[in-house]
């Protein structure tokens, strides 16, 4: 949040400046070494944010035939056009549902789509219009929170949100982890068409150096909107120490390191 006559940041620039250095980069960056992109591959960017795959498709030096980032917010959409014509890159961002995805079939090789299905108001159908718009054989790579327990961060998110602004925002958090189950995940898929399909759980170790200024920008930037936009900012320094205390070990008194658990999923169409 910033002060005095400046404009305040958006939830998305918020998203992108606190959030996605922390916890997305370093996911899009297990997905991609997952995929192993070559070249001239054409590449979807489901529900893209921010567009950090994108970009990181691009820094980790794969030459793709094409890159298409799809997203149905247009806020995220602007900071990722913004981000990755700074960074030079030719991409088509499209705002569309990940329910109806405006491309012919066969279109891609190879889709990513990161802490994203969980979200949607119907996956199944999400599901099958991915695997019509890759091209036989193509692969799909996909990673879903797992569950609140061992997922400590938002396990300290959403009780402090329970406490200080109530059950609607601590729930919120808890709907980033409500498909955790591989086992269900894997139906899914297996229901849309896909094959070949591998569940893996894995655990990346995260770290921010300044516990504090990551807690005022992740309670502001969750996927879930910002939670405390309407507390007195007197009562913002409060819910921050709550936040933290709740984190445990996991905050040495300066910094966050920090368990962040998934299922990743690998398909073929």
């Amino acid at each position: 949040m910033t002060s005095g006559s400046s404009k305040p940041e958006s939830f998305a620039e918020r998203y992108q400046s606190v959030l996605v250095p922390v916890i997305f980069q370093p996911w899009a960056m297990e997905l991609i070494r997952r995929a192993v992109p070559v070249y001239g591959e054409h590449i979807l960017d489901l529900a893209c944010g921010t567009g950090v795959v994108t970009r990181q498709i691009v820094a980790s030096g794969a030459e793709p035939g094409s890159l298409t980032a799809v997203d149905h917010s247009p806020d995220m959409l602007q900071i990722a056009r913004l981000l990755g014509s700074k960074a030079g890159i030719d991409a088509d961002w499209v705002e569309a549902d990940a329910g109806k995805l405006p491309f012919r079939g066969d279109r891609f090789d190879i889709a990513f789509c990161q802490q994203a299905l969980q979200f949607f108001p119907d996956r199944p159908a999400a599901l099958r219009e991915l695997r019509r718009v890759l091209k036989k054989g193509g692969r799909a790579h996909f990673c879903v929170q797992k569950g609140m327990s061992v997922n400590p961060l938002l396990q300290a998110q959403a009780k402090t949100l329970d406490k200080h602004v109530g059950a609607e925002a601590g729930n919120a958090v808890r709907a980033i982890c409500s498909l955790p189950d591989a086992d269900e995940i894997r139906g899914l898929f297996e229901d849309a068409g896909f094959s070949d399909i591998q569940m893996d759980t894995v655990s990346l170790d995260l770290f921010h150096p300044d516990g504090r200024a990551f807690a005022m920008g992740a309670m502001g930037g969750m996927h879930t909107g910002d939670k405390l936009s309407d507390l007195e900012e007197a009562r913002i320094p409060e819910v921050v120490d709550d936040f933290l205390a709740e984190l445990g070990s996991c905050f040495d008194g300066t910094a966050l390191h920090f368990p962040h658990v998934s299922n990743v999923v690998s398909a073929h169409a």
